[in-house]
């Protein structure tokens, strides 16, 4: 009976449409995007390029897990959809009757669904392959085909969750007999999944989440979140670990589900009830048969004008709306929705580990991003429900029947659809106003949760409202429908990139971004090109609602052509008007905001920008080494027009000529902006490649050597109008750098950098930087261009109400004609390299030793501005003790709003600071675990002043060692001063991890820590990490007085700039000869560590003291730039180790290291810190090793490198709680 049973739904599936457009849309859209991976598209896109071999285990489980939550959408239509037709066909009841035993006809049934669903998933999987192998595929992108690397993720994954959501499905649809509960029930799972996805990576223990999150992919991230390009590509996912024990647990609890099925289900005539509340049955008395009773039933009226068919929307949108909101499945959802909110919003902004107050801004965040996308799917989904609600019914007939007119049918379908919207954005208001209370923060802000999301955001949404009205208009199975919506949303806008269309206007619903706010400066100048848009698509939605009108399902007629008849029969000059003035309205807007985008504006596409990128290198390249004069002093001017956004600049430029040789062409890279440029030596423009920014100005007289130029030019922004900014200035909080100004020479900066593309257009290979030994490489720092230490001076002047800033002195300030004007000049000489910023501020002042000190801030945002100026104080003392004098008389601090971007940037004695990194963060002094991080940015920000305004780096490899990674460094022993080593392991396991999964994503190589490339995660992270573990192992007071003696002798200094091969030179000259191997291991060779605890016991000595026996491992390796794990040196020796009971040697580099081995006391009740009971370095020689130490207090815990000094991809397993040992042993001291 089972076959039977089964083979009769496999067919019966083969038979549906059903099955075969399912199996298309997921086969063409994976082989859509693995075309679109591996570069089929590129002759009319952006080149493609990747680390990593995308037919790897990871890369196909990374598109497979993409497609897998497709198909997990579509389980309720299938796996449901096989037992629930019985139910809808009323075949049930003779199915029922038959001698079937449930046990057969419900594994049947099962089983033809997951086959089918399966299926399907196959096709995705062919199509993967497939589109890898196409025309077109960079084979640099594409590995050797291994069948493990397509099998692992399908059996691992794809088979065990389509088992979970089936069981589960099926298990909803053979007890409640509908599918639309199932199809909750996996959106629910789905919102979980991400949930979980979001919080784990944020978790310093997520081993609960990894086991319990169904999919496994939170147990899989643990598993190779630190794997490089080179794992990645070439090794199968481990299953080991939480992983497995996720695959085991969830494939248990799958079989119990269905199992619980396979016992409880009966054939019975009734399905299940959901409803708490019992109805009792009438009793049968002689009451209910009593005399009839005369009913006057209510006189029936009509109203068929437009007010009464408007009434009459509301009236079925109320019902419509009933069934969505007090359905289970949307409460459920909505409730899920709510605590994944709750979840998402407290953990929202944690930078290491400290909280940002929850602004109502920053509780705003969350209205986009996965919370949009799971609101856009309700709209698919219950489109399509409403829709067909009273055919469900069996009511259809009669409701078809009735004079309501179709545009009030509709329009009430598009009312309900729009109050859903709105119930499920008030979830984002009731989570915020919660997590805000819960915080004790109760500045609520209502007004703008209610103007951010039902003014602005919910505009979003409506025209995928009108179009999923239109789809499932025209489409009658509602999964057909919502599938087809998914490829409108997911499929067609990468297939519009891969043929070249960029533009928003282009692609439905998009354009410009919903605008976020600001504390500073509102929603600045988004809103009327965000309303332009929005606009826009709410034209097209009409036309689409219209046509929706025409087609509008209503009697027996089913037939595309009798569906085009009778939509040419309503075709009324009302729905001729409308249509006709929206896309009218429609084509104009997009008419203009073409013109704006193409002819104002020029506008170029990636390809065109890759194209242009490549044809500078070729065509201008051969002027990098034409002699050019230096810039010696610039005198500049900023007028900042805060109320229209405008700004208009210039400057005088002093030249001088500090070659042998005499110049007679003047090379110049001018703005894009309206700019006049004029120099005070008689010339000709003899070439200008307005393509570039780029002119050649030729002499008459050349420029003899050490003769001097002036260059004065002006520039401003091309007018801005309420669709398009052209202006950077901004209402409150302007800031404006250098960069918009002209530059002198030919810049490499433009160049490209990827090794794929390089080789595509026929480029030689060209690393990122110039190696310090390079011809040239010295000549100029890695800031300044064609400049080395400048006068400044600067004029900016702003509105009455703001105050203007630059860096330099306040020489004068005064007002004329209703502005205000500052003068600002640097008493010695800096970089070419400064801003100009203007706002609305409170200003906190102070002094410490003979240093002034400001900080200028938004009126609302003083919350941490103590912490700031304490930050300046605690810098200013260690970097004046330890390294080099303050060259400057004063410090600042310049607030500028978040939408300019979350960092902070050191220009000369002036530091904007964004408001969104340390202004409002929510430090708690009392949690260990967190950094007080206005403390620590500030401290970062101000050692710039060192490390780059008095010693800068030559452009080439390893450039920001001496500027970044010596600025991290001295922002750690600041933090490290002001609150103890003890509270140091958080921000260095912060640091390890940022540079560990920095490595990942490395799309060209990584480099030793001395010859970085201006690579984040190697000079932030890797740096601050190494140099404070330098400094530990030194010591403090001489590697400090290696960085004081480097700045003495390169301050303020000229070409040849400095290196980051002499500064590790001068490390190791003073490093002993035991411990040359670590300026080896971190400064010249990538190399890393797995540590880890075996056993760690203790045991109570007959003195009271305690004998602690820790057994470590230790194993040291070498990766090359790709990732690749090497544990043999250049003699080719290595260490093995085999563990007792296993046959895989562990091997490891040479060891005569030096590590830490840490045992830890109670946790101090007065500060919340553990004691320190012994911590030491010792040297380890082997893989194996056991530590016997004693010490005085009870022990508990113990470590190998516990404070994370060592660059270590699985920290976690450094320390362990001790355990008891009762056994005798003889201790050695």
């Amino acid at each position: 009976m089972f076959s039977t049973i089964y083979t009769h739904e496999v067919k019966t599936w083969f038979k549906k449409p059903l099955f075969y457009i399912y199996a298309a849309v997921l086969f063409l859209l994976s082989l859509l995007i693995s075309a679109l991976a591996v570069g089929v598209f590129d002759s009319d896109n952006v080149t493609v390029t990747s680390a990593i071999k995308l037919n790897g285990a990871v890369g196909i489980y990374s598109l497979l897990g993409f497609f897998a939550i497709l198909t997990y959408l579509l389980i309720p239509s299938i796996i449901g959809g096989t037992i629930q037709r019985d139910f809808k066909n009323n075949m049930h009841n003779v199915l029922y009757s038959y001698p079937l035993t449930k046990w057969n006809y419900l594994l049947a049934k099962f089983s033809a669904g997951m086959t089918m669903t399966l299926l399907i998933i196959v096709t995705s999987l062919i199509g993967i392959t497939l589109g890898f192998y196409l025309p077109g595929a960079n084979e640099e992108l594409v590995g050797p085909f291994k069948i493990m690397n397509y099998l692992q993720p399908f059996l691992l994954y794809i088979i065990p969750n389509v088992f979970f959501y089936g069981a589960i499905v099926f298990a909803i649809t053979a007890f409640l007999r509908n599918v639309n509960i199932g199809f909750m029930f996996v959106l629910v799972m789905i919102i979980l999944q991400f949930a979980a996805g979001s919080s784990a990576p944020t978790m310093d223990d997520s081993y609960w989440v990894e086991l319990l999150e169904p999919t496994g992919d939170s147990a899989t991230y643990s598993q190779i979140k630190y794997w490089t390009p080179e794992e990645q590509s070439t090794q199968l996912i481990p299953i080991t670990g939480t992983l497995l024990y996720n695959r085991l647990i969830w494939l248990g609890i799958s079989l119990l589900v269905f199992i619980g099925v396979l016992f409880a289900f009966n054939f019975s005539q009734n399905p299940t009830s959901l409803s708490l509340a019992k109805t009792k049955a009438q009793r049968v008395t002689k009451k209910n048969f009593g005399t009839i009773t005369k009913v006057i039933m209510p006189q029936a009226t009509q109203d068929l004008s437009f007010l009464g068919q408007l009434k009459t929307a509301w009236i079925i949108a109320k019902s419509d709306i009933a069934f969505i909101v007090k359905g289970w499945p949307f409460i459920i959802i909505a409730s899920v929705a709510f605590a994944f909110s709750l979840l998402t919003m407290l953990i929202t902004g944690q930078q290491y580990g400290t909280d940002i107050l929850p602004k109502t801004w920053v509780m705003l965040q969350f209205a986009g991003g996965i919370f949009s996308t799971f609101a856009y799917l309700l709209i698919y989904l219950y489109t399509g429900l409403i829709m067909d609600r009273a055919k469900a019914a069996h009511i259809n007939q009669l409701v078809d029947a009735t004079p309501t007119r179709n545009w009030t049918m509709l329009l009430s379908k598009f009312i309900a659809m729009v109050v859903m919207i709105a119930t499920i954005l008030l979830i984002v208001i009731l989570s915020g106003i919660i997590i805000q209370a819960y915080n004790g923060f109760f500045e609520f802000e209502l007004p703008l949760y209610l103007f951010d999301l039902y003014v602005i955001n919910i505009w979003d949404f409506i025209p995928w409202i009108m179009m999923s009205l239109l789809i499932h208009t025209l489409i009658k199975n509602k999964w057909v429908g919502l599938i087809v919506l998914l490829v409108l949303a997911i499929g067609i806008p990468p297939l519009l990139g891969a043929i070249g269309v960029e533009q928003g206007q282009f692609i439905f619903n998009q354009g410009a971004g919903s605008p976020s706010p600001s504390d500073m400066n509102g929603y600045g100048s988004g809103l009327g090109k965000y309303f332009t848009y929005r606009v826009y698509w709410m034209l097209l939605g009409i036309a689409l609602f219209a046509l929706a009108v025409l087609f509008y399902r209503r009697g027996m007629g089913t037939s595309m052509k009798e569906r085009i008849a009778i939509a040419k029969a309503r075709l009324s000059k009302s729905i001729i008007a409308i249509m006709a003035v929206s896309l009218l309205g429609f084509f104009a807007i997009g008419g203009y905001m073409w013109k704006v985008n193409n002819i104002d504006n020029e506008q170029i596409s990636g390809k065109e920008q890759e194209e242009l990128q490549v044809n500078y290198e070729k065509e201008l390249s051969k002027y990098a080494k034409i002699p050019q004069p230096r810039l010696v002093a610039v005198n500049t001017f900023m007028d900042i027009y805060p109320d229209t956004r405008d700004f208009k600049a210039g400057a005088t430029y002093t030249l001088v000529n500090q070659t042998d040789v005499a110049i007679d062409t003047l090379h110049v890279n001018y703005p894009d902006r309206p700019t006049e440029i004029t120099l005070d030596l008689e010339n000709n423009i003899v070439k200008d490649f307005e393509d570039y920014n780029y002119r050649m100005y030729q002499f008459k007289k050349a420029l003899q050597p050490g003769d001097t130029l002036i260059m004065k030019f002006t520039t401003e922004n091309k007018p801005n109008t309420f669709f398009d900014n052209n202006s950077p200035v901004v209402d409150n909080g302007t800031f404006i750098n250098n960069s918009i100004f002209p530059s002198i020479g030919y810049s490499d900066q433009f160049e490209i950098r990827n090794t794929q593309v390089r080789k595509k257009y026929d480029l030689e290979p060209k690393d990122r930087l110039p190696a310090p030994d390079a011809p040239g490489a010295r000549d100029n720092n890695y800031i300044g261009g064609n400049s080395d230490w400048i006068d400044f001076e600067a004029t900016v002047s702003t509105s009455s109400d703001q105050i203007a800033i630059a860096p330099g002195y306040l020489i004068k300030e005064w007002e004329e004609d209703g502005r205000k004007y500052y003068n600002y000049k640097m008493d010695s000489k800096i970089l070419n390299f400064y801003a100009f910023l203007s706002g609305r501020y409170d200003v906190k002042r102070d002094e410490h030793d003979g240093v002034k000190l400001e900080i200028y801030y938004h009126p609302d945002h003083d919350y941490n501005v103590d912490r700031m100026m304490s930050g300046l104080k605690e810098g200013l003392d260690y970097y004046n003790d330890n390294y080099t004098p303050y060259q400057h008389r004063q410090a600042r601090i310049i607030e500028f709003p978040r939408t300019g971007g979350g960092f902070a940037q050191a220009f000369p004695n002036t530091i904007p600071f964004s408001e969104a990194i340390g202004f409002i963060a929510d430090v708690d002094d009392e949690d260990n675990d967190a950094v007080d991080y206005p403390f620590s940015i500030t401290a970062h920000e101000l050692a710039h002043q060192w490390w780059a305004h008095q010693v800068i780096g030559a452009n080439a490899k390893g450039a920001t060692l001496l500027s970044e990674s010596l600025s991290e460094y001295s922002s750690l022993k600041v933090l490290e001063k002001a609150n103890g080593k003890e509270q140091m392991r958080k921000f260095l396991k912060e640091a390890m991890d940022g540079y560990l999964l920095g490595r990942t994503v490395e799309q060209i190589k990584e480099n030793p820590l001395m010859y970085n490339e201006n690579q984040q995660y190697i000079h932030y992270q890797k740096g601050s990490l190494v140099l404070y573990a330098m400094s530990d192992y030194l010591g403090d007071e001489k590697f400090n007085a290696v960085i004081k003696r480097f700045a003495q002798q390169h301050q303020f200094k000229g070409a040849p700039y400095p290196v980051a091969t002499e500064f590790v030179n001068d490390i190791k000259a003073v490093t002993p000869d035991s411990l040359q191997y670590l300026v080896t291991d971190m400064f010249e060779t990538i190399t890393l560590y797995n540590n880890k605890v075996k056993e760690a016991t203790y045991q109570e000595l007959p003195d009271g003291k305690y004998l602690v026996t820790l057994d470590a491992q230790v194993i040291k390796y070498r990766s090359n730039e790709k990732g690749k794990s090497v544990y043999k040196n250049i003699a080719g020796d290595s260490l093995t180790f085999t563990p007792e009971g296993k046959t895989k040697a562990l091997q490891s580099l040479p060891l005569a290291d030096y590590i830490e081995v840490g045992v830890f006391g109670e946790v101090n009740d007065d500060n919340g810190l553990e004691k320190v009971l012994y911590l030491e370095k010792l040297k380890v020689s082997e893989i194996s090793n056991t530590f016997d130490i004693i010490v005085d207090e009870k022990p508990i815990e113990a470590g190998i490198d516990p404070y994370n000094k060592l660059i270590d991809r699985n920290s976690d397993d450094n320390r362990s709680k001790l355990s008891e040992k009762k056994s005798s042993t003889t201790a050695k001291e």
